[in-house]
């Protein structure tokens, strides 16, 4: 039989503030308070959350790999395997998948796992033929819904099981003193309903769809709402574009860029509701934590929501900015579906989306294909 506790590498490209990165987070700090042994391992660098992790005492390595077919890193990577030992190893990005299944091959092979997080919006066309080679050394994939299971399966040609299993957040706590110091800061008084919105601008993300929203709605419940959207933005023309929009609709006293910001959970206390205005997406994490928090979302309805959180959140088609700022403003006007919104989606999330229940199910998924491992070697 397989030990109940295995030792588990996570790989990714770099602990970035996003989602997948996020997920990592959880399951790597989760499976350390269960006295798992795990290791962090970063391509490039340690990134952004990395502290999050420091503070733990998790081990995160960084390959520091900024280039394409770096030998280096895939030495250093098995290296690295070598000397934690896992008995699983759990990839996150395909940047990271060509170096974890070589340095498998040669320090151990030990299940190699894939999780799939997005939909493969864009970029990912021309990889085709190389990512289906390299899937070839992969154990077993899972997905975080069943919409990106279902491109993920089409894009690899995967032809073995495939297993859904839906991210899980904390709870984000709410706090009254950090509500009314990040509300002063965005220079919105009690009577002003501020929505929220988190995310890295990038054309999936649909940043553009949001800002005509906000023009519209602008027109018509002028002075009564504040559009906080957190995120890095970058030095690129999506970007400056979103800038420019935002000038161009004269929209600066209703809706700011934030950056990215370490204190998102003074964020969510702040907000009084949130708004997803994305194209594509498998299941986000900042939706979930929205609702943890307390807060009625308004979300486009793409990839994985709808299945996980459908009847819990106003869901609006994609690309439909009219659309979005109508059920904006019905949350405006009816502070009592607000209610009703918060109290149910934040037990939704609780009974269906916990970090505990998401990691239970990674354990068995790791156990099952070690398990199979160990059968093959005696067959």
């Amino acid at each position: 039989m397989v030990s109940d506790l295995p030792r588990v590498a996570f790989v990714l490209t770099e602990l970035r503030p996003g989602g997948m990165e996020r997920l990592v987070v959880h399951l790597a700090t989760e499976m350390a308070e269960r006295h798992i042994p795990v290791c962090v391992i970063c391509l490039q660098d340690k990134g952004t959350l990395s502290p999050l992790l420091r503070v733990k005492h998790i081990e995160v390595v960084a390959l520091g790999s900024h280039s394409g077919k770096d030998l280096k890193a895939l030495y250093r990577l098995r290296r690295v395997l070598k000397q934690f030992r896992p008995t699983v190893i759990h990839v996150h990005d395909y940047a990271s998948l060509p170096y974890a299944a070589l340095a498998n091959l040669f320090a151990g092979r030990c299940p190699l796992l894939f999780t799939a997080h997005g939909l493969l919006y864009e970029g990912f066309e021309g990889l085709q033929g190389r990512l289906r080679f390299f899937s070839r050394f992969i154990t077993a994939l899972s997905a975080v819904s069943e919409s990106v299971a279902t491109r993920h399966r089409d894009y690899l040609g995967w032809t073995k099981d495939l297993r859904v299993i839906g991210n899980g957040v904390p709870p984000v706590p709410i706090d009254g003193t950090q509500r009314h110091r990040v509300r002063e800061e965005l220079g919105c008084d009690d009577a002003t309903c501020v929505f929220l919105a988190v995310g890295n601008p990038r054309p999936e993300k649909a940043f553009e769809d949001l800002l005509d929203a906000v023009a519209l709605l602008n027109h018509k419940q002028p002075g009564r709402f504040f559009v906080a959207i957190a995120g890095t933005l970058g030095e690129n023309a999506y970007c400056q574009g979103l800038l420019d929009k935002l000038k161009q609709h004269d929209l600066s006293r209703c809706c700011r860029f934030l950056g990215f910001r370490e204190d998102t959970a003074a964020l969510y206390s702040a907000a009084d509701c949130f708004v997803l205005s994305s194209r594509s997406e498998g299941l986000p994490m900042v939706i979930l934590e929205a609702m943890t928090a307390g807060l009625p979302v308004i979300s486009t309805n793409v990839g994985g929501i709808s299945d996980a959180v459908g009847n819990h959140v106003l869901l609006v088609a994609a690309q439909q900015p009219p659309q979005l700022a109508e059920v904006m403003e019905r949350l405006i006007e009816q502070p009592r579906l607000q209610g009703r919104l918060a109290e149910s989606g934040r037990k939704h999330v609780a009974a269906h989306f916990s970090v505990t229940h998401m990691v239970d199910e990674y354990l068995s998924w790791y156990r099952l294909n070690a398990e199979r491992c160990i059968l093959k070697k005696w067959m």
